[in-house]
C-alpha cells in the first residue's frame, strides 16, 4: 500500500506541474541558420555561384540519433520559444533532482541516528 505524499510534497509537485504548464510548448535541439546548396545545382544560379540558400534548421535527438528538420522562416520564432521554455524547465528538473537527493538524505539520516 503506498503511503499518500505529505502536503509539502503535494505542493512541490503542484508548483512543478504549474511551472510545466506556464511553459508549454517545450522543445529540445538547437537552431541554426545555414546556407546550403539546393537539390539541384546544376540548373540552380545561385548554387552554380557559391552563393548557396540560407536556411533554418532544428536538430534534436530522438530514440539516441541526430535528427534534423528544415524550418520554414515563419515557425522560427516559436521554435525559439519552445527551445527557451524546454531548456528553464531542464533547469527546473535538475533542481528539483538535487532538492529531492537532500530529502532522501535527510531521511535516511534520520532513521540511521
Amino acid at each position: 500500500m503506498s503511503k499518500k505524499p505529505s502536503e509539502s510534497e503535494a505542493a512541490r509537485r503542484a508548483r512543478f506541474a504549474a511551472a510545466a504548464r506556464e511553459r508549454w510548448p517545450v522543445a529540445k535541439g538547437s537552431l541554426a541558420h545555414v546556407a546550403r546548396p539546393c537539390g539541384r545545382p546544376q540548373d540552380c544560379p545561385a548554387c552554380r555561384s557559391g552563393r548557396r540558400h540560407p536556411m533554418w534548421i532544428f536538430t534534436f535527438r530522438q530514440a539516441g540519433r541526430l535528427r534534423c528538420r528544415y524550418v520554414p522562416e515563419a515557425c522560427v520564432e516559436g521554435l525559439r520559444r519552445a527551445l527557451q521554455n524546454g531548456r528553464d524547465l531542464e533547469a527546473r528538473l535538475v533542481e528539483e533532482g538535487a532538492a529531492f537527493l537532500e530529502r532522501l538524505r535527510r531521511a535516511h539520516a534520520q532513521k540511521k541516528g
